[in-house]
């Protein structure tokens, strides 16, 4: 089977996170999967799909730096990319690729460890990231567009993580520095493993050998298709829209809020931060014992279906706090979502604990 191996220049924030969609527009529509490589030109804050912006950027040193936003289509954590890093991004025929997120990355992602492992270092796959003596180098994530599917990552080449500390929203800046040595314990880079950096031409060289061996497929040097490029630069612009950036946040502007309060007899705005295999961070409003609106963001991925979150979000709308069991298992039964990070038990859970807080026990 042939695929393509695209290397592109440097690009900037916004064509990093509309690259591969191009690319997934090109493979539905019957176009050979491929392999794509590239890397930033300048550092930018990567924001998750599901994630609000407020709750995760340190906007204000963001702005001061002038270092961009930019909020991708894809699930996952808010990570600061800088030009430090290594990135790929493959796209596949859905009908080739495993329906479950494990199988997905273990086929996918088994030829980028043994790239790392052919450095003599101790590289594993741990659920979607890979991590080299139980720390992380390479960090991944999943989507489906049309009949594609894709999945982003890179190798950690060298680290900043001073930036990166920076450009993360804390509680307080004595907080930021125990981020800081947290990062350093439990991130590493090709740098630290090996005291040097190996070039990118290196790099690629190993990723191409190492795919054409796991997957029995052969490359061939392409370039974008000019229908790709056309795209791919109208994506990028629309990604620099501020209402795309902040569209979770603008969805919910009444719950920008990190605790739990009763504002009257009958009204208690809550926020609570719950970890299932991923983070979710809930915020409801609740008004004469019912939701009056609902906030669910974190660094989870939904493969499919799109709008999940949000048909999810407007169906709790309106419920009584009674029946939001009911309500979350219903949504979950009619779209049955692919997520990677949390599962309906979780969010049941999770909204339990809201319900259990002093301050909403008070108004229900």
């Amino acid at each position: 089977m042939s695929w393509r191996f695209i290397s592109l220049p440097p690009q900037d924030g916004y064509h990093m996170v509309t690259s591969f969609v191009a690319v997934a527009d090109y493979v539905s529509r019957g176009g050979k999967n491929t392999l794509l490589v590239f890397y930033s030109d300048k550092p930018f804050v990567n924001v998750g799909v599901h994630q609000e912006v407020w709750l995760e950027v340190n906007l204000e040193f963001t702005k001061k730096m002038g270092i961009p936003v930019v909020r991708r289509d894809l699930g996952g954590g808010t990570v600061v990319i800088t030009p430090g890093e290594h990135d790929y991004f493959i796209v596949v025929k859905a009908d080739e690729a495993p329906s479950s997120p494990k199988a997905l990355y273990e086929k996918y992602l088994t030829p980028v460890v043994n790239v790392l492992k052919s450095y003599g270092i101790n590289a594993q796959l741990r659920d979607q990231d890979i991590v080299v003596n139980g720390k992380k180098i390479s960090g991944n994530g999943a989507m489906t567009y049309n009949k594609a599917v894709v999945i982003t990552g890179n190798i950690l080449l060298s680290l900043d993580v001073d930036l990166i500390s920076k450009c993360i929203r804390v509680p307080t800046e004595k907080f930021r520095d125990k981020m800081a040595k947290e990062m350093s314990d439990w991130l590493t880079s090709l740098e630290k493993e090996l005291g040097y950096i190996p070039p990118r031409e290196e790099i690629n060289k190993k990723l191409k050998e190492e795919f054409e061996k796991s997957l029995g497929v052969k490359f061939e040097e392409a370039n974008l298709t000019p229908e790709e490029i056309e795209l791919w630069d109208r994506l990028a612009k629309e990604k620099m829209n501020e209402e795309w950036i902040y569209y979770k946040d603008n969805r919910h502007p009444e719950l920008h809020t990190e605790r739990c309060v009763k504002i009257n007899s009958a009204v208690a705005l809550c926020h609570l931060d719950y970890k299932a295999r991923k983070l979710v961070r809930i915020t409801v409003k609740i008004v004469n014992k019912k939701f009056d609106e609902v906030s669910i963001s974190g660094d989870f991925f939904i493969m499919s279906p799109k709008d999940f979150l949000e048909y999810l979000e407007d169906s709790l709308k309106g419920a009584s706090v009674a029946d939001f069991e009911k309500t979350i298992r219903k949504v979950f039964e009619e779209k049955k979502p692919i997520i990677f990070g949390f599962t309906a038990d979780d969010l049941v859970n999770a909204f339990k604990e809201i319900l259990n807080k002093p301050e909403v026990q008070e108004v229900i």
